[in-house]
């Protein structure tokens, strides 16, 4: 991934989490705030509603006290002998309709209904609300006959078998004056009668009652209202006797505001219901919502902005330091320099990573000067180490052979020749009379088949010294030509060099006393490969697993050599040990050039049969359980070998 688009998706996340945290905290704070609002502004929007209740209420008062004071109405209430006809005929009922009147009561001092109209405010037509208002006369219990002291009428609000009522009580002035009596109780009774005047609060009073806010209007006993799970904490807070309103979110989604009025009949609470919709929070939320647009904007503007100033004066110089850095690493060439001129970081950058150039040209020239000098010391090294391990076993074939020639029957055939110059001139009968002469043929052949005997291990000596003068050559000549070649690849056949090598180590190291040696190839294609190179590998193998096994005492010493192939491409030799093992801190140091786990160790040999693996297009690698546990040394060479032969 490039810097620009792990800065890219860096900024992306934090102008993301930045939105993110901006808008959930206006959201957490602008809900909170928006509703808090809208819950004060139904309170208000209830209160006011409630203020025209009380206006309708007082408007009634009025009407009643002004009734009460006209002299028809005292005598209508006030003589037996009054016509109620007459005063029929004088109020009638286009009054109500005149006065948006629904309910006009007058009654005399005894509660009894001298003259009275309840209409239906829909149809105009008279109804009867007998529980709350019977038309013939009211109990002396009845409230709108018990005026509390202090007040000169009843009036409020009074729930109906119908609608809700809005109702006031006036006395009737008589002639003297006087409106009220009892005077030593709570409550006074009229003297002279009453006018009951109400209005009924049906749908089009409510809704006129609502505007201009639009509050839906809801009035109920409290038991007959259900409040859902707010009605508990509604209840507590309106029976407080505060008169104010109480807030809460309904289950429509609706903001429902209450208020409590008490019933004039019965002293019960009604629940005086505001519905209003949600418009401020939907407001707010739109607000807020805009909010976020505003924010994602300017944050895409300081995003773009800020890339911008990023591409400009930190990735493309950046960008160009890179492609320089690159080019150098492709070409190999230190010549090649950034000289990017800034007063800047990156400016300081360029220079720094110039003079670093500059160091690396010359340290190169010493490393390479170093490396030469190294590389002619770790041939010299790797050819004086493998030509040792052939020298032994050349070593050993030419002792075996000269002691096989010191071992000829000369002195028993230097015998048979003075015998024969002895009875040169008798020579047949000797051989056929004489009883010396008679086992004269017997023993020649003896000394003829013995004779051919040690010859034969003269010649087979001889050979082997011959063969391991063959390879030293070959090493000096492959070290010669190290620089150019890699070699010749020829076809072999591997269990074949297999045990060539395990011959010469057996010659080397006197036989492998005491080693068991199990074989186990599978029958394999031959492989071309550089035969003298594997053949150095296998003795130093073979070579390291005796040494290690010797080094473990009692322990059983198993040699196992093994040839398989463990692909369509790949065949594999390995060489495996129950010597001393190796420790794991010390599996990747194997091959290091100069390590090695024995006392007199040089730590040539693996080192030069790692490269030697290399160079024959193969791989050697070491497997080991641990110290005491012996180790597996693998050798995997390709079927098909990725280098051309190269003559010698």
């Amino acid at each position: 991934m490039s810097l620009r688009t792990r800065i890219l998706i860096i900024l992306s996340a934090v102008v993301a989490l930045y939105a993110v945290v901006d808008n959930g905290t206006l959201r957490l704070f602008a809900n909170r705030f928006f509703a808090d609002w809208e819950e004060r502004d139904a309170e208000e929007h209830l209160d006011r509603v409630l203020a025209r209740l009380d206006d309708e209420v007082e408007t009634l008062e009025e009407l009643g006290l002004a009734w009460g004071n006209m002299a028809s109405v005292a005598r209508l209430v006030g003589e037996e002998s009054a016509d109620a006809t007459s005063a029929e005929q004088e109020l009638g009922r286009g009054l109500l309709d005149d006065l948006g009147l629904d309910v006009l009561l007058f009654c005399d001092a005894a509660g009894n209904v001298r003259w009275g109209r309840i209409l239906d405010p829909r149809t105009r037509e008279p109804i009867r609300i007998t529980r709350e208002l019977p038309l013939g006369a009211l109990s002396a219990s009845h409230p709108l006959r018990n005026i509390p002291r202090g007040r000169d009428f009843v009036s409020g609000l009074m729930m109906t078998e119908r609608e809700p009522l809005l109702v006031a009580a006036v006395p009737v002035r008589g002639r003297d004056g006087v409106a009220l009596t009892s005077e030593g109780t709570q409550f006074r009774a009229a003297r002279h009668g009453l006018v009951i005047a109400g209005r009924f609060l049906d749908e089009p009073l409510r809704r006129s009652l609502g505007d201009p806010s639009g509050m839906e209007i809801r009035i109920a006993a409290d038991g007959e209202r259900d409040l859902g799970e707010s009605g508990d904490e509604v209840r507590s807070l309106l029976s407080t006797g505060e008169r104010r309103a109480v807030a809460r979110v309904g289950e429509d989604g609706r903001l429902h505001v209450f208020a409590s009025r008490n019933d004039l009949r019965t002293l019960e609470p009604l629940l005086v219901e505001g519905i209003v919709n949600r418009d401020i929070t939907a407001l707010g939320a739109r607000a807020v919502d805009y909010a976020l647009l505003s924010t994602l904007g300017s944050a895409l503007l300081i995003l773009f902005a800020l890339l911008r100033l990023l591409q400009r004066f930190v990735l493309n110089p950046l960008g160009e330091l890179t492609d320089k850095a690159i080019e150098i690493g492709r070409k190999d060439d230190t010549t090649i320099r950034t000289n990017i001129q800034r007063d800047d970081e990156i400016g300081q950058l360029s220079k720094e990573f110039d003079r670093m150039l500059d160091e690396l040209a010359h340290s190169r020239e010493q490393v390479v000067q170093n490396a030469r000098l190294a590389g002619a010391s770790e041939v010299a090294t790797g050819v004086l180490h493998n030509v040792g391990n052939v020298l032994n076993s050349v070593n050993v074939s030419s002792s075996l052979a000269v002691r096989s020639i010191a071992e000829l029957a000369t002195a028993d055939l230097e015998r048979m020749v003075a015998v024969l110059v002895e009875h040169r001139d008798e020579l047949g009968r000797f051989v056929t009379e004489d009883p010396k002469g008679k086992h004269f043929l017997p023993f020649l052949e003896e000394i003829s088949r013995t004779l051919s005997r040690q010859k034969r291990s003269v010649i087979d000596e001889l050979e082997a010294v011959t063969t391991g003068i063959e390879h030293i050559a070959d090493l000096v000549r492959a070290q010669q030509t190290y620089a150019g070649t890699k070699g010749v690849f020829e076809y072999a056949d591997l269990a074949r060099e297999i045990e060539s090598a395990l011959d010469i180590c057996r010659k080397a190291l006197g036989g492998l006393a005491g080693v068991e040696v199990r074989c186990e190839f599978e029958d394999v294609p031959s492989v071309r490969t550089d035969k003298h190179r594997l053949m150095e590998i296998l003795v130093n193998l073979i070579q390291n697993a005796v040494q290690a096994m010797a080094a473990c005492g009692d322990k059983p010493a198993v040699l196992t050599l093994r040839l398989r192939r463990v692909s369509e491409e790949t065949l594999r030799i390995e060489v495996a040990d129950t010597g001393c093992g190796i420790a794991p801190e010390d599996l990747t140091n194997v091959f290091r050039h100069g390590f090695s786990t024995k006392p007199d160790g040089h730590g040539f040999g693996l080192h030069v049969s790692a490269n030697a693996a290399v160079e024959m297009d193969a791989t050697l690698r070491v497997e080991s359980d641990g110290l005491g546990q012996g180790a597996t040394f693998t050798i995997d060479l390709p079927l098909e070998c990725q280098q051309p032969a190269h003559a010698a």
